[in-house]
């Protein structure tokens, strides 16, 4: 089975500049759109380079529990010393660097490749958390980030009496 492209292809001399009414803007980001779809269809390729050298944001999870609020992120192949962590206010960054290189030689060939970029990813914390106690760990390829919450910010039951 094969697609058929519902718009025409681009041809080598064509010159294409910035879109210069909010339709043609809209019409770009639509056709970025379907094209990273079609590209790659499950968002499998999590980092994957691009010109300007950054990379697609980690896929992340975000857990809240009555005692503290968990953050795990995907960071295949990225050495967990090229992480920085920072917590400012509710907000949480995480920033870092990812440098991979492949290199196969064998008797008929040679192939190399190298991918490196950085990515950044910012997460809206609840305000019950306490940024001084925060711990973070990495394990095959999965960034889990845990930040307590304040013991005040727990929970209160509160009883209805008649009246």
């Amino acid at each position: 089975m094969s697609l058929i492209p519902w718009r025409r292809k681009r041809e080598p001399g064509d010159i294409e500049g910035p879109p210069e009414t909010s339709l043609a803007r809209l019409r770009h980001e639509m056709d970025s759109l379907f094209d990273r779809f079609f590209r790659d269809p499950l968002g499998s390729a999590s980092f994957e380079p691009s010109s300007t050298g950054l990379i697609a944001a980690p896929r992340t999870d975000l857990a809240d529990s009555e005692n503290e609020v968990a953050i795990t992120m995907e960071l295949p192949g990225i050495d967990p010393k090229d992480v920085e962590i920072s917590i400012s206010g509710d907000v949480l960054t995480v920033r870092g660097e990812k440098g991979a290189e492949t290199e196969v030689k064998e008797r008929d060939y040679y192939y190399a490749e190298r991918r490196f970029g950085s990515f950044r990813r910012t997460v809206q914390l609840p305000s019950s958390v306490d940024p001084e106690k925060v711990d973070a760990a990495y394990k095959k390829g999965v960034l889990t980030i845990t930040i307590a919450k304040h013991p005040g910010a727990k929970p209160k039951k509160i009883d209805v009496r008649h009246a």
